[in-house]
């Protein structure tokens, strides 16, 4: 599967190197094929210590051509690493992450064929099969998807035979100022039932309020595993009002090692608020209430201001604080932890090809298991990016990092995209 993968991105990326090499003079006109190129160098030391250098290789390319009801669409990456010793497969490495056929049958309903990003509110899949979408079936649409379930390594692929995934959702399409959904998925594993959900998402928009929900039920644990149920407000037109509980009881696939395992419940509710003064200031103010199993909670405090000083100069910073549960040392609970940060950036653009931004962040936090004694961590960026033509640009950001795991890890990036 490596060499076919690695195959399948050489193609396109050999057909983009003589693109840009030898253009042809009618590129412009020739609209109906595109591709999006990003190579880009990364270099550092990973948690571990251990030293990368990565070159890779990114490429997005379509194919869709006017007055004709199919298009291709694909994605990949093939990257290196030139570190000593290598934290990755020394070898040359590729990964596809999409490509895929779009057929419209008719003007309603449209397949998809080939590796895809399925989303469904009871489950998502990179999947190499088929879906089919049926649209204004009076006030309804579905979605049916089926196909073998795609599952990544740190540099391949760990997908198996008799892995697969099916799924199907049924909405409604066409209604002014409402959506609601309804979706089902099964994963399978070496053909065993692994998993199977019920979804649900739903959204009105009326006037100054707009609730929400988004659910998803396990039917073989039989139990809420995710739930989000909230409320934007709108009471004027420079103040969003925002009142959301999160629920979460993290369940596993059958087949999963960790399904044996026990688990807690977490229960989260939030109120946020988001002024806009005067221009150019927007204030952001948020509280949640964090709560765990056996009566364990915590407080989380935010305060947050988006400053625009000048059409050209961009500031972003936020505090947060938590007080509570903090987690287990051993068999010990530990519930009065401490956690307060804070967060600075700023973009600043010197013309319209030439930006600059900078930020840094700053946390000081105990540990369950020596709650006594404050940790500290901190990240400092800066990086810029220059637009040399409309097709071409390059971007570059260098970071330092020093924590209780180490005092100096520092990362880079430099990236060269091109639009044809």
């Amino acid at each position: 599967m490596r060499h076919i993968t690695q195959c399948l991105l050489f193609i396109p990326i050999a057909i983009l190197s003589c693109l840009v090499l030898f253009p042809a003079p009618a590129m412009a006109q020739s609209a109906p094929l595109s591709f999006n190129s990003s190579t880009q160098f990364l270099w550092g030391d990973d948690l571990l210590g251990q030293n990368q250098a990565i070159l890779a290789q990114y490429l997005r390319f379509s194919f869709a051509p006017e007055g004709k009801p199919y298009s291709i669409w694909g994605y990949g990456r093939l990257w290196k690493d030139f570190g000593s010793p290598a934290v990755r497969d020394d070898d040359l490495e590729g990964r596809l992450y999409y490509l895929y056929l779009d057929y419209a049958l008719t003007p309603n309903i449209s397949t998809r064929i080939g590796r895809q990003f399925t989303n469904l509110t009871a489950g998502t899949s990179i999947m190499d099969g088929i879906s089919l979408d049926v649209h204004q079936i009076g006030p309804v649409g579905a979605t049916v998807a089926v196909g073998r379930d795609v599952v990544y390594t740190l540099d391949s692929e760990f997908s198996r035979s008799g892995n697969y995934f099916a799924g199907i959702d049924v909405h409604l399409d066409g209604i002014k100022n409402t959506q609601l959904g309804v979706s089902y998925v099964r994963r399978y594993d070496e053909s065993d039932l692994s998993r199977e959900e019920l979804g649900m998402n739903f959204r009105y928009f009326f006037k100054s309020l707009s609730p929400y929900a988004e659910l998803k039920y396990d039917l073989i644990s039989r139990v809420f595993d995710e739930a989000t149920v909230g409320v934007d407000f709108f009471p004027t037109s420079n103040l969003m009002i925002k009142a959301e509980f999160f629920h979460s009881y993290p369940t596993f696939n059958t087949t999963d090692i960790y399904s044996v395992f026990a688990v807690d419940k977490f229960q989260e509710y939030l109120i946020r608020f988001e002024y806009a003064l005067a221009q150019p200031v927007t204030l952001v103010a948020g509280y949640s209430r964090q709560t765990y199993d056996e009566g364990d909670n915590a407080d989380v405090f935010t305060l947050g201001a988006k400053i625009y000083p000048t059409d050209n100069l961009s500031l972003y910073a936020a505090y947060d604080y938590r007080e509570g549960f903090t987690g287990y040392n051993g068999f010990t609970k530990q519930v009065k932890g401490r956690l307060s940060g804070f967060e600075a950036n700023a973009d600043y653009k010197f013309s319209k090809k030439l930006m600059f931004f900078a930020g840094l962040q700053y946390d000081s936090y105990n540990r369950p298991e020596n709650i006594t004694d404050t940790n500290f961590a901190q990240r400092y960026w800066i990086g810029g990016r220059w637009i040399a033509t409309k097709q071409l640009s390059v971007t570059a950001r260098i970071e330092e990092n020093s924590n209780e795991n180490f005092n100096h890890r520092a990362l880079g990036r430099v990236a060269l995209d091109w639009k044809l």
